[in-house]
């Protein structure tokens, strides 16, 4: 029994994650998004080259030129040139 509940959860979490949004930072310094998910902002910096999910239930991101993007949690944000690009 609680093996299937071990197994049951395992799955659920790798479920969602496979469905939260990313974010790509292609630049060779930190970029930061702010996330706004449930009511509560929340800083994402991402160092030159990372690659961060976030988001796994959608989302509002505050872009680095100001701009502001609803996400369901399957995009992409792509930072290069210090422009954000959803995909």
């Amino acid at each position: 029994m609680w093996k299937s509940l071990i197994a049951g959860t395992v799955l659920l979490a790798a479920g969602g994650a496979a469905f939260a949004a990313s974010a790509v930072n292609k630049d060779a310094e930190t970029r930061t998004l702010i996330v706004t998910e449930g009511g509560s902002k929340t800083e994402l910096a991402l160092a030159a080259g990372e690659t961060v999910e976030f988001c796994p239930s959608g989302c509002f991101v505050t872009l680095p030129n100001g701009d502001l993007e609803a996400l369901t949690g399957s995009e992409t944000v792509e930072i290069s040139g210090g422009v954000a690009k959803v995909k």
